[in-house]
């Protein structure tokens, strides 16, 4: 919490252990917003803070602002950021907006928060994070970048996120293959086929091999069967056979390039 935020009692060891008892039995014994409010900047306890604001932002739009003066009188903290995040005020997300230029460390929290807001978040912020190289802010990124997936352009969208499939963290690769399944153009195939080879990352290629099944069109089909033909001898001939018995709708496409390879999906 910022350096200025007023002196609050805290409590104790014990009382937090029974408020966090009380939480854990919510249904049973709940807290109204101001309860919660009231009691989160006496919680020194980083897990049952954190746990105080998810349960205040589920409280809704209603609770705003209840989170407004949390936020006037004490700054930026992650209890407040995943309040915020979750409550769908419009107002919350003003406020993480005002926080972000000076967040620090807790900047890739706040790009997260903001990721149910994606459409109305400047391009530019999207960029930024995914230009960082911090694991967090990229994938924080393309958290905010999958609500603007399907109104890109192609162009843009692959100048945004192939630098992200050479990426040495294989979560931050897997993350944006599962954003580039969302279309179906001949580029955006193309580099998600890329990705499939038998020394990629950790289940880097399986992911790519699921991505082209979900996308489910006659040409990513057509990429499956032509690695199926590469990949054949390799441990993810079996992942490539899967998707392409899922692939229904192109029965005839398969058998028939199946019969001239003289292969069976078994």
């Amino acid at each position: 919490m910022s350096s200025t935020e007023p002196t609050t009692a805290r409590l104790s060891q014990a009382q937090q252990l029974d408020l966090a008892q009380r939480l854990a039995h919510w249904r049973r014994n709940p807290l109204s917003a101001e309860e919660l409010a009231t009691l989160l900047p006496q919680v020194s306890d980083a897990d049952l803070a954190l746990a105080i604001g998810e349960r205040l932002g589920m409280a809704g739009p209603e609770a705003f602002p209840l989170l407004a003066n949390l936020s006037q009188q004490h700054g930026i903290s992650r209890p407040l950021i995943r309040a915020l995040g979750i409550c769908h005020h419009p107002e919350a997300c003003k406020q993480l907006l005002r926080w972000l230029p000076n967040a620090g460390a807790l900047e890739p929290e706040v790009l997260r928060a903001l990721s149910c807001w994606g459409n109305q978040i400047d391009l530019s912020i999207i960029t930024n994070a995914l230009s960082a190289p911090g694991r967090d802010h990229r994938l924080a990124g393309l958290a905010l970048l999958t609500f603007r997936c399907r109104s890109l352009p192609t162009s843009k969208l692959l100048a945004l996120c192939e630098p992200l499939l050479d990426d040495l963290r294989a979560e931050v690769v897997i993350a944006t293959l599962r954003l580039l399944q969302r279309r179906d153009e001949p580029e955006v195939l193309a580099a998600i086929n890329r990705c499939i080879a038998v020394n990629a990352l950790p289940e880097v290629a399986e992911t790519a091999i699921l991505a082209l099944g979900c996308i489910n069109s006659s040409a990513s089909c057509q990429l499956l069967l032509e690695q199926l033909q590469t990949l054949q001898h390799t441990p993810l001939a079996n992942s490539v056979k899967r998707q392409l018995r899922a692939q229904r709708q192109h029965h005839e496409q398969i058998q028939h390039t199946l019969s001239a390879m003289g292969v069976e999906l078994d």
